[in-house]
């Protein structure tokens, strides 16, 4: 049976580079929707945002780029698909979402030479922009196909890009995709340290708890995965704080996590995450448990 993934998530969180990875290393063959869209928006003279918005109206250019993706359906070549879409049109795919820490995915788009499609001027320019470019498409989407591409119950793999190589997110994904062929597929959520946000205060006494988790940690030993609430694209723990410390002392870039609620969707006390969020979440946690454990954010939600 050929292997077909479909890769999807943030801007500037590593799609391209993770799929050219599952080439060299994997030998899966590449399909890129991003580099179609980037050569329509050269040759209308746009850029990548202006097409965005200019395909709201003109719906001829999806259908364009739609098409290519049905067509991979019956393909039996191992496949790894970066598309906003191919999780929802090519069929049997293992679905990645790929998130990153928005401060590192406007870094990296603009370090990145994406001829005059993508312009930025600065990092802070980059973040408006990104987020301007989500809201379009998302939109777009979602009054195309009824679909969410940001609900990460469509997907079976949710993988944080902020710290790890292209190689590791390769080799985490191919390894999750083996894994999910023999089982049940749940969603997985593997987020960095440095984009989980804390809800409650951690004190010296609590770091014996850490300490605790770091030893069964060290013989390898599972811990229960921590769980969080979705909220705007940020990631706030819910419950696990002391395991999600534990692996940062240990210096492990990656979580496991399992998803309470996302967004509108209810937490106990029958609030919106989007509602717990903003009252359980502040910046004086977040400097504490910085304080605590010797980490520092990247980024702090607004």
């Amino acid at each position: 049976m050929s292997v077909k993934i479909s890769i999807t998530g943030d801007l500037g969180s590593g799609k391209s580079t993770v799929c050219k990875e599952l080439n060299n290393k994997y030998g899966l063959k590449i399909f890129s929707t991003g580099t179609i869209q980037r050569k329509i928006a050269v040759d209308m003279g746009m850029t990548t945002l202006e097409l965005n918005k200019y395909m709201e109206t003109h719906p001829e250019i999806d259908e364009q780029i739609d098409g290519e993706l049905v067509k991979l359906s019956s393909s039996d070549e191992n496949i790894a698909i970066d598309s906003r879409m191919a999780w929802h049109f090519v069929k049997n795919t293992y679905k990645v979402f790929l998130t990153t820490d928005e401060t590192v995915a406007a870094q990296r788009v603009v370090s990145d030479q994406r001829g005059q499609s993508e312009r930025y001027a600065d990092v802070p320019h980059a973040i408006k922009l990104l987020k301007e470019r989500k809201t379009s498409e998302n939109y777009r989407y979602k009054d195309k196909y009824g679909v969410d591409c940001y609900n990460y119950a469509n997907f079976d793999l949710i993988l944080d890009t902020t710290e790890i190589s292209p190689a590791a997110m390769a080799d985490t994904i191919m390894r999750q995709c083996s894994e999910a062929a023999a089982n049940d597929v749940v969603p997985l959520f593997l987020i960095s340290p440095l984009c989980l946000y804390p809800t409650k205060r951690l004190d010296h006494a609590a770091l014996q708890h850490v300490d605790e988790y770091c030893d069964l940690l060290s013989q390898g030993k599972p811990t229960q995965p921590v769980r969080i609430v979705a909220s705007n694209g940020y990631f706030y723990i819910y419950d696990g704080h002391c395991r999600a410390a534990a692996h940062k002392k240990l210096g492990m870039p990656l979580v496991p996590c399992m998803m309470v609620a996302g967004d509108e969707g209810l937490v106990a006390g029958d609030i919106s995450a989007d509602e717990f969020a903003l009252r359980e979440y502040s910046l004086s946690k977040a400097k504490d448990w910085e304080g605590l454990i010797g980490l520092e954010f990247i980024t702090y939600p607004q």
